[in-house]
């Protein structure tokens, strides 16, 4: 059973990390699930836990959480900022005294309020209630594990959160394909298969040989690790032993084809306007990343036009980017700062040309002197809220253009 719960959080924390989402979420709940499988790692090999590894998925359960704000809620980056002062304090402040663990107990209870909070003015009404309702099971079983309480077993308590930590992980995967206008199911089952086949392979030679726990716990990570990470691993071979432009090329193939099963059904046309206008703000923040693009329901617009996923995630790309310059005003300047500019700007310069605008690692060497320009602009008079109430009006008009298409 804990080497059940070990191979299985491990490979769905590992699973999460390997969509290469920038969504905090997605990143803190798959990091919870590998901080709970080393705990448990810890705990078959030594017979013992560490309360501070314990801690650690709640901890960033509720930094996940936090993340699950809308952006343009005023609270969301006070409530993150105090979430990110004060965990590893109050982390610490458990090794002198487990009581204080207690403040870690309520802030898992109001996150569940926030989430219930959150299913009521939602399209992922479903969803987000049974979110709720697995983060206040995740709350329980984390007190009756972590609180000096002594009501239940320690290894009732290890199953007991592998359960809640194994329908959260699911639930967000979920959550996140739904967001992305993506379908998870046969992607998901995939690579839980796979990684099955080549771990319990690994795990069936070995019984041969009479293994010890430690051998048991090496080779289910191995094998997990590797079949996950697998496109990873590849990547880094093939920038090893082949030429850049190849490298880059595989590299492109690779995570299409390991894209692909995530292709929605969704036709386009049958979307409301709604549904329609978030797979439009979706492809648009995908517009540098090809394998992204070809897995959006958009693709099956129409206007776009190819034999392979690549031709039409290229022509898709081309369709956004005509409707984004129908945005610019009819003027012979490249650049402006006024109002009748600001839907333009805010598509065109960090989607397009691949401007970060609030990065604190800009090269503006490599720019040129529009970019520059734009940058400065961005940096010095647009608030990032700001630009992402833009970005999402220039949305809703680059998806009424696609409608018309």
């Amino acid at each position: 059973m804990e080497l059940f719960f070990f191979g299985f959080t491990l490979w769905l924390g590992a699973y999460l990390l390997a969509r290469s989402t920038h969504k905090q979420t997605v990143q803190f709940t798959g990091w919870g699930l590998i901080a709970y499988a080393l705990a448990l790692a810890i705990y078959i090999l030594f017979q013992q836990f560490i309360l501070i590894i314990l801690l650690i998925p709640a901890l960033l359960w509720i930094g996940a959480a936090l993340y699950l704000l809308p952006e343009e809620d005023p609270k969301r980056s006070i409530l993150i900022r105090t979430w990110a002062v004060t965990a590893i304090p109050l982390a610490i402040l458990t090794q002198v005294n487990a009581w204080f663990a207690v403040f870690i107990i309520l802030a898992l209870i109001l996150c569940a309020g926030m989430v219930v909070r959150l299913a009521l003015r939602s399209q992922f009404k479903n969803t987000y209630a049974l979110l709720a309702v697995i983060t206040l099971f995740v709350t329980l079983s984390s007190g009756l594990l972590i609180l000096p309480l002594n009501w239940l077993p320690l290894n009732w308590g290890f199953v007991l959160l592998g359960f809640d930590l194994l329908f959260l992980g699911i639930t967000i995967t979920a959550l996140d394909a739904f967001d992305e206008g993506e379908t998870i199911r046969a992607h998901l089952v995939r690579s839980l298969v796979s990684n099955i086949y080549y771990s319990g392979a690994l795990l069936l030679i070995a019984s041969f040989f009479n293994p010890t726990p430690s051998l048991l716990v090496a080779l289910l990570t191995f094998g997990i690790l590797t079949q996950t990470f697998s496109n990873a691993i590849q990547k880094g071979l093939d920038a090893l032993t082949l030429p850049a432009h190849i490298n880059d090329e595989r590299e492109t193939l690779r995570q299409t084809a390991d894209a692909l099963p995530l292709l929605s059904a969704l036709e386009p046309d049958s979307a409301n306007e709604e549904q329609f206008t978030r797979l439009t703000r979706r492809a648009l923040s995908h517009l540098g990343d090809l394998p992204k693009l070809a897995t959006s329901p958009l693709v099956n617009l129409p206007a776009v036009q190819g034999t392979n996923p690549l031709d039409r995630a290229h022509s898709l790309k081309s369709l956004l980017v005509q409707s984004i310059q129908k945005l610019k005003p009819q003027t012979d300047s490249s650049f402006d700062t006024s109002d009748a500019w600001r839907y333009y700007n805010a598509i065109y310069f960090p989607y397009v040309l691949g401007l970060k605008p609030y990065t604190r690692r800009a090269d503006m060497s490599t720019l040129d002197e529009t970019s520059r320009a734009a940058l400065d602009w961005f940096q010095t008079t647009v608030p990032e809220r700001t630009l992402h109430n833009w970005q999402n009006t220039a949305a809703k008009l680059i998806a009424e253009d696609l409608r018309k298409s």
